[in-house]
């Protein structure tokens, strides 16, 4: 039994981000749409179809192309969440601040009173208060 199943699958796409993402957004879809708008669950039942083909799919170059689609928007969503995660860890360690100038994001050690920063994007120099 095993060993059919494991030859279905042989040459096949298999799971990637995507497919999460789609499952992740079909179940809060289908969570929404069961209480508030039940034809929702119809487009939660599309999505859950849509990531079924591309696991089962033989066609794996037009599913990396997907793939590579779907990270170009996701990368940067991503990066903004794992900075806000790592922000939020180090809130008692360091201060977060953007330049005056080109609004780079830097950050310097709290409790070290008013300091005279230089950024290294583009050399302003500027005063703030940690």
């Amino acid at each position: 039994m095993f060993q059919k199943l494991q030859h279905f699958l042989y040459g096949r796409y298999g799971t990637d981000k995507l497919n999460l993402f789609l499952l992740v957004t079909g179940l809060i879809i289908y969570g929404i749409g069961s209480l508030l708008f039940w034809p929702l669950t119809f487009l939660a039942d599309a999505l859950y179809v849509y990531a079924l083909f591309r696991t089962f799919s033989r066609n794996i170059p037009a599913r990396q192309r997907e793939l590579g689609i779907f990270e170009k928007f996701w990368g940067p969503v991503s990066n903004w969440f794992r900075f806000q995660k790592q922000r939020f860890a180090q809130r008692k360690i360091y201060k977060y601040f953007r330049c005056p100038s080109c609004r780079q994001q830097l950050r310097a050690p709290k409790g070290r009173g008013k300091i005279e920063v230089t950024c290294q994007k583009c050399h302003a120099v500027f005063q703030t208060k940690t």
